[in-house]
């Protein structure tokens, strides 16, 4: 039986995004427009398979794409087009015209959702799509109120069933190992971590990833406090293996999948903006607190350090969950639902 020729347009196609492709790869002919990685300090695979990808340069003027390339690399003898909804690169949105299948992928809300422009384009271009495929349940009821289209979440995550390895525990007496991993950037206010592991010499931090070095600074006395500048295999293992939570205290996003995948239970501040996949997070009971609130924080790490059953249960919690329905199979499924025109 011949596949379904699909065309996928997206921003980036990173190495945590090209586990996905790979697996939807199997069950369509896959053709990947995408910028490079690098572009956005991502790392890219080294190697594709499973789907054919064309690399676009970024043409920009004042934060506006204008990069024909948009539509013309997308034409073809494709079935499908899927579309990554991105109101600034608004050449893409030309493949709307081609008489074909075309379905909106994509976060659809960010920081500026309530910008005027933003809400025009949702209430205004998203339904001349067939249909859209989120990144969560949650925004799927946000964006089911302001257009009347079929709506699939795929749950969204860059980890495989066989990636979900749950680590051992290896606790010590009056000590608690804190690790974050990700991309330093300022909304994820990292610098609350510090404050946490210098206010607490109790608390031993971790934090690895892009930017960190450059970006962190350690005293004389952080003798509690190690950066590393990133972390992958089994090196990311054992971090993992050493720690006993992620606190993430400011805008979460991937790192809840990360610590589930793990089965470390992960603590969310409750007043910073959140990715998507802060709904696995929900889901699976886990806590959100005020981490501007020191002694909100101080009781959460009393908690973790006497009641470590505490800890065991909601990382197994987070975990179990995950296997359910934050795997790339299962967004493989939703994509070939949507793909296949089966919409809830």
């Amino acid at each position: 039986m011949q596949k379904i020729k699909v065309v996928y347009i997206l921003n980036n196609a990173p190495n945590y995004r090209d586990v996905f492709l790979k697996e939807l790869g199997k069950y369509v002919e896959l053709t990947v427009v995408s910028y490079s990685g690098k572009s956005s300090n991502l790392k890219d695979p080294g190697l594709r398979e499973n789907y054919k990808f064309i690399e676009l340069k970024d043409k920009r003027v004042f934060g506006i794409s204008y990069q024909l390339k948009e539509f013309t690399a997308l034409n073809g003898d494709f079935d499908v087009y899927i579309i990554g909804f991105d109101i600034h690169r608004p050449f893409r949105f030309l493949n709307l015209f081609r008489n074909k299948r075309v379905i909106f992928a994509g976060l659809i809300y960010g920081r500026n959702e309530k910008n005027a422009i933003t809400r025009f384009a949702r209430k205004n271009i998203i339904p001349l799509a067939d249909g859209v495929l989120v990144y969560s349940e949650l925004v799927k009821e946000k964006l089911s109120k302001e257009i009347n289209k079929p709506i699939i979440s795929f749950n969204n995550t860059s980890f495989s069933i066989n990636d979900i390895i749950p680590l051992p525990f290896h606790f010590k007496d009056n000590e608690l190992n804190l690790l974050w991993v990700g991309r330093y950037q300022k909304r994820k206010k990292i610098e609350r971590l510090l404050d946490i592991a210098r206010r607490d010499k109790r608390v031993n931090l971790r934090l690895i990833g892009p930017g960190m070095k450059e970006n962190i600074f350690i005293e004389k006395n952080d003798d509690n406090i190690e950066v590393f500048s990133e972390a992958y295999d089994d090196e990311l293992n054992n971090h993992f293996e050493w720690s006993h939570a992620v606190f993430n205290t400011g805008g979460a996003g991937l790192m809840v999948m990360n610590a589930a995948r793990f089965e470390r239970p992960i603590f969310i501040d409750n007043d910073s903006h959140h990715g998507p996949e802060i709904q696995l997070a929900i889901d699976a009971s886990q806590d959100f607190l005020d981490f501007g609130n020191e002694n909100e924080v101080d009781e959460l790490v009393k908690k973790c350090i006497t009641n470590r059953i505490f800890l065991i249960e909601k990382g197994s919690q987070l975990a179990s969950v995950m296997k359910d329905k934050y795997t790339i199979e299962y967004m493989a499924q939703q994509y070939m639902k949507a793909i296949h025109g089966e919409w809830e």
